[in-house]
């Protein structure tokens, strides 16, 4: 896959390396791709990064992944199904279920959304690297936002807004509030995060959708993302999530931590439009919001 950028008459007298930074391409992919044979075209002309560009000039990058890059990845392609909700040159998104993972780990090798990414490129000839812009839990359900090739990683990195939806035990008041409390590692773990005064800085934004005195369903949305941010701010306001058994919820009506990443918006680096995507709760969490 190519990008094409016109060189304006501002840009005019730049060397190919500026031109392309200030276009929003990373240092490290122009250092990849100008050893390629079509790395880099000035008006279908392959030059040298000091290259001085002219108006009007168009400059034709190679985004894709080469077979080379995929051989250095350590993810084992797998014919897992994905829910894709959208998908274009440029970028994914898939509905992922609770229980599986996003990477793989020491405990979770293999059957992980990245294993199902790779397993779904190579059944169709291609070669992609599992470039995920947002991460979720392996027991948090949603949309994650996956790019399809260096570039537009790079556009979208920290450019998609994510709204999530929680169950919290208890009545949280008052309906709307802004949480701004440090998170810290738990001294004592390597898991478990805590309010602590010398953590760091995080902010939790939530509407109360619809509550009653069990359980309150919540809209979140984060201006940080520190780990279990969300899970640990409700925990300590006393309200910890349904099924969330390591923060004190109750396992009592979900087996896992009631929370869902239902919505993303971002623009998206293909078409330049902003894309909106939702997601239907999980069955599990249907089970209680209808009792809500």
């Amino acid at each position: 896959m190519t990008v094409d950028f016109t060189v304006k008459p501002a840009d005019e007298g730049s060397t190919l390396t500026a031109f392309l930074r200030g276009a929003g391409v990373s240092l490290a992919l122009i250092k990849k791709i100008k050893f390629l044979p079509q790395g880099i075209l000035v008006d279908g002309v392959k030059q040298n990064t000091d290259y001085r560009v002219k108006a009007g000039q168009q400059v034709t990058i190679s985004i894709s992944d080469t077979r080379e890059d995929a051989a250095k990845s350590t993810v084992i392609p797998q014919d897992i199904p994905m829910d894709i909700v959208y998908m274009d040159r440029c970028c994914m998104v898939v509905d992922k279920p609770y229980y599986m993972p996003v990477h793989p780990s020491f405990n979770h090798p293999t059957h992980t959304l990245a294993n199902a990414f790779c397993g779904y490129w190579q059944k169709r000839g291609e070669e992609k690297i599992f470039r995920a812009i947002n991460r979720l839990d392996r027991n948090t359900s949603g949309l994650v936002l996956i790019a399809l090739d260096p570039f537009s990683a790079e556009k979208l990195k920290g450019a998609a807004d994510k709204t999530y939806t929680a169950i919290v035990q208890g009545k949280v008041e008052p309906a709307e509030g802004v949480i701004e409390l440090p998170i810290a590692r738990e001294a004592k773990s390597i898991i478990t995060r805590c309010v602590r005064a010398d953590g760091q800085y995080a902010r939790t934004d939530y509407t109360v959708v619809k509550q009653n005195d069990k359980f309150s369903l919540l809209d979140i949305k984060l201006h940080t993302g520190r780990t279990h941010q969300i899970r640990v701010h409700f925990a300590h306001l006393g309200h910890p999530l349904a099924g969330d058994d390591l923060y004190g919820g109750s396992t009592e009506s979900i087996a896992r931590h009631a929370l869902h990443c239902r919505k993303l918006e971002f623009i998206s680096p293909d078409t330049g439009r902003q894309v909106v995507i939702n997601s239907k709760f999980p069955c599990d969490m249907q089970q209680i919001v209808i009792k809500i």
